[in-house]
């Protein structure tokens, strides 16, 4: 019998004040061959997290906000708003009088039941449950700003899920030849349910959101979801030597959130090896010792929808013809579509594996081709407005991957390192027949960001063109017929750039010498751009931002320069100056080199303590950048990936741990 039990705790404070993480976990296995022909695992993992004022301050004001004014009102305790730049309430203010808490309380259990039925024959029997219960609280004063009306809310949300999985597996080995069969069938549901209560105008703040029949407006909402998916799979492998090797698949996948014939797809799968050392040509040489070609083909499902979206749905509305009796009714939101199935992605793989003069190498060329896309369609307004799901477009993604390890350094002091780096072009190749679709959506900056157009890649942007400034230090843009123009429309809009990186790179070294190891991780991108709101905000007088926070876009503005040829920023006192946040103006390269990790650990063994052997670390994330970007972080961003809307930066920080083994 094994057994093993394990625990941790975590608690972690944010960047921004009133905010912090903690999490408590037990983690407990054990394996036990019961018979000669059974053998038993189990694991059980419970946790308990708790999020207080998850998301901190805004990170907009807080870096907007003015710093110089009164803070909030003596008399009334009331946190001032901004009278001179950001609008909105103070970033302070909110952290201090508002709170929030969210819980999660979660349960995860296995059990496996390995059969070994005869020889090369097994059957493994295996369950799972997961439960999760997620109640969250929030609660906002009226001394959040003037004016303010306080409220709260209770939520209260339940997950449930459960698997079962049985895999029967045959392995015969015949002289040089060897085969294994496996044949999977696994059925799987999951429900969620959430029950809401909120309230405003609350008659008084003592209890936070403990009362909401303090609120002297007051509701509730309730809501439950269910799907479930059945899964089949047959696969077998043959090799012959160890130098030839063959594989094929069939899966098939049946989803609850599709109708009728349409809830199952099917995605076959293939794969042929040659591994050419193994060739008797190749005895006699001392110079490969490993040469692999590989190529393979698969095809995988998406059913990335909610559930029940297939189906016609009605929604609820209210209104008053004229009066102050307001009448109920339904109109129909969402549309049927019974013939929507699975969304399908084939690809295609090259690969080589090669170890030649202490270089372990790999390449892989791959070529992903989606198709039948899950593709949500606008209904036009004067047909009443709705959506539906369709099954069109195609997107492709080509690229190239690359690895290489080696031992540059042997002996007492062992250095391993490793590089790997990756190419992908993505292209939309179709979109249900439209020319074009917008996404990123802003209506507070000016409508959409992104754009989605076949023959550009995911995550475009749709930016005008900006072209330096007029003699009066307006904002000049290209005009679509190549003209410069200070008032631009939407026809000289131009798709640029992409969210993504073209290239990826990781670099990953380890150095060890006795008892000590060092480690050390470098991670770089290039190839993909941000659209700097951050900055647009910090630097225009416009929308919720009424003057600039930004040093450069005052100082080095064209008000304030006596060379109007080194200005970078436009006039602040000329009125018909226009910034746009969807201008490349404000769209950056967003390439990076990172020390993304550096650790240092050292091994007491046992026979110095006796009772168990100790790991002593000490490890530092993020410690630099290099890059040219000018926000806080070219790796994160807001809500839609490309876009710097007040992103949170990756925090630097320093871990220390100890790992005994007894």
């Amino acid at each position: 019998m094994k057994y093993l039990i394990s625990g941790n705790v975590l608690d972690q404070e944010a960047i921004t004040i009133m905010s912090d993480y903690k999490r408590y976990g037990i983690r407990a296995n054990i394996d036990s061959e019961v018979k000669p022909w059974l053998t038993i695992s189990a694991e059980l993992n419970a946790s308990s997290l708790h999020k207080h004022n998850e998301g901190g301050a805004n990170w907009l004001h807080v870096t907007n906000f003015s710093p110089t004014m009164e803070l909030k009102d003596p008399e009334t305790g009331v946190y001032n708003t901004d009278p001179y730049n950001m609008i909105g309430s103070s970033p302070y203010g909110e952290m201090i009088v508002n709170n929030s808490d969210s819980y999660s309380y979660n349960l995860n259990a296995n059990l496996t039941l390995l059969f070994k039925i005869m020889k090369g024959l097994t059957l493994s029997v295996q369950g799972g449950y997961d439960y999760d219960n997620s109640p969250s609280y929030s609660f906002r004063s009226k001394l959040d700003s003037p004016g303010a009306i306080n409220s709260a809310s209770n939520t209260n949300a339940l997950h449930n899920y459960w698997q079962n999985t049985n895999n029967l597996t045959w392995q015969k080995q015949f002289g040089d030849h060897s085969f294994t069969a496996m044949g999977v069938w696994e059925i799987s549901r999951s429900w969620d349910s959430q029950l809401k209560g909120t309230g405003s105008n609350l008659n008084n703040e003592s209890v936070g959101y403990w009362n909401l029949g303090n609120a002297a407006i007051r509701d509730a909402s309730n809501s439950y979801t269910e799907f479930s998916l059945a899964s089949g799979i047959v696969r077998a492998n043959y090799d012959y030597k160890k130098r030839y090797f063959i594989t094929a698949a069939l899966r098939a996948d049946g989803s609850s959130k599709f109708q009728g014939d349409n809830k199952w797809g099917y995605f076959p799968s293939a794969a042929v090896a040659w591994d050419i050392a193994q060739e008797s040509f190749m005895s006699n040489q001392h110079v490969l010792d490993q040469l692999k070609l590989r190529a393979s083909f698969g095809v995988t499902g998406n059913q990335d929808i909610a559930a029940y979206s297939t189906l016609g749905m009605l929604s609820g509305a209210s209104y008053g013809w004229g009066t102050s009796t307001s009448s109920t009714g339904y109109w129909g939101y969402q549309f049927a579509t019974p013939g929507i199935t699975w969304e399908k992605t084939y690809q295609y793989d090259l690969g080589l594996d090669m170890s030649i003069g202490g270089f372990n190498i790999t390449v892989d060329w791959f070529k992903k081709q989606t198709k039948d896309l899950l593709f949500q369609k606008q209904v036009p307004k004067y047909n009443g407005g709705g959506t539906y799901w369709v099954n069109q477009g195609k997107l492709n993604n080509t690229g190239v991957e690359l690895s290489l390890t080696t031992f540059p350094v042997k002996g007492a002091v062992t250095w391993e390192t490793s590089l790997n780096a990756s190419y992908v072009k993505n292209e939309v190749a179709d979109l249900a027949g439209d020319d074009f679709v917008l996404t990123a959506n802003y209506s507070d900056l000016g409508g959409p960001l992104q754009i989605m157009k076949p023959g550009y890649p995911m995550g475009s942007f749709y930016v005008y063109q900006w072209k330096g400034f007029d003699d009066k230090g307006a904002n000049l843009y290209q005009k679509a017929d190549g003209s410069l123009t200070t008032n631009p429309t939407s026809d000289d809009l131009v798709v640029k750039g992409q969210a993504s990186p073209k290239w990826t790179v990781g670099w990953n070294n380890t150095v060890t010498w006795k008892n000590w190891t060092l480690n050390v991780f470098f991670n770089a991108a290039t190839g993909y751009d941000r659209l700097n709101i951050s900055r647009f905000m910090a630097a225009s007088m416009t929308g919720v931002s009424r003057f600039v926070t930004l040093r450069d876009a005052y100082f080095k503005g064209w008000d304030h320069v006596a060379n109007k040829a080194d200005a970078l920023y436009p006039s602040l006192t000329n009125t018909d100056n226009k910034s746009y946040a969807n201008s490349d103006f404000w769209l950056e390269d967003a390439s990076f080199i990172k020390l993304k990790n550096i650790s240092l650990s050292y091994r007491i063994p046992r026979r110095v303590l006796k009772f168990a052997s100790v790991q002593l670390s000490v490890s530092a994330q993020d410690l630099f950048t290099i890059t040219r970007y000018k926000g806080m972080d070219p790796e994160v961003y807001t809500s839609y990936d490309g876009l710097d809307y007040g992103a949170y930066p990756i925090p630097r920080t320093i871990t220390f741990g100890a790992k005994f083994r007894f």
